[in-house]
């Protein structure tokens, strides 16, 4: 599991989410008349509920949201499609959404607009815009609009447009390849890469310059066979 999300994404997503949860010490009821208790915490990592009267100290909450993060609430959002694709950002968008809302939210009734702008994105990047929308669109709790929701998806749709850069135009000066890792592309096949000749223009949706390094991440725009997300140096 951890070989799928990186300690930026991990660290983003808590930090995230104590931000719109904080981090209660004692036990609270929630809006909804739930006892609750540290960031939001329903239950503990061991399944037990959380009751009035109970006392965590901080350094116990951060475990169990991370605790509870890491096998419960990211293992189901590896199937959405392109979850690979996204940046930390994105992906903790995705996080902070399933700690907020369920973890089984993608495909399932009620979730059917973030959904399709989630399988809509993986066909064709620039659908991806469309997600702040979708997000402003769960804001209730038990039928009653909830002030704090509105504001957590707000805040949540400007993070994930921290990874869109609005479509984009290259044109490649010296022949080079568009790969799926930042690898040798001798060691790649065929469907791991792309090669561009002097000339060839692309269209990307993002661009990601990787810290001392001489590559960068792209998105690819209206992506077909090849991986949406690639690396060029």
């Amino acid at each position: 599991m951890d070989l799928l999300i990186t300690p930026l994404t991990l660290a983003i997503a808590v930090n995230l989410i104590k931000g719109f949860e904080g981090v209660e010490t004692e036990a609270y009821l929630d809006p909804v008349g739930v006892p609750t208790i540290c960031s939001g915490l329903t239950r503990y990592p061991n399944g037990a509920p959380v009751r009035m009267g109970d006392v965590c100290n901080r350094a116990v909450c951060d475990r169990y949201l991370e605790d509870m993060l890491r096998s419960k609430y990211i293992p189901p959002l590896f199937s959405i499609p392109g979850w690979n694709d996204f940046g930390p950002r994105r992906q903790a968008v995705l996080i902070s959404f399933a700690w907020n809302l369920g973890a089984n939210f993608y495909g399932n009734t009620g979730f059917e607009t973030i959904s399709s702008v989630l399988d809509d994105g993986a066909k064709k990047p620039e659908a991806y815009s469309k997600m702040p929308d979708a997000l402003s669109l769960y804001v209730k709790a038990n039928g009653v609009e909830l002030e704090g929701l509105k504001i957590r998806r707000r805040q949540e749709g400007e993070l994930w447009q921290c990874e869109d850069d609005g479509l984009m135009k290259f044109r490649c000066v010296i022949p080079t390849f568009l790969k799926k890792a930042p690898i040798q592309s001798s060691f790649l096949s065929n469907d791991g890469k792309q090669g561009f000749e002097t000339g060839d223009t692309f269209e990307a949706v993002s661009f990601e310059g990787l810290a001392d390094e001489a590559h960068a991440w792209i998105t690819l725009a209206g992506n077909g066979n090849v991986a949406s997300r690639c690396v060029t140096s």
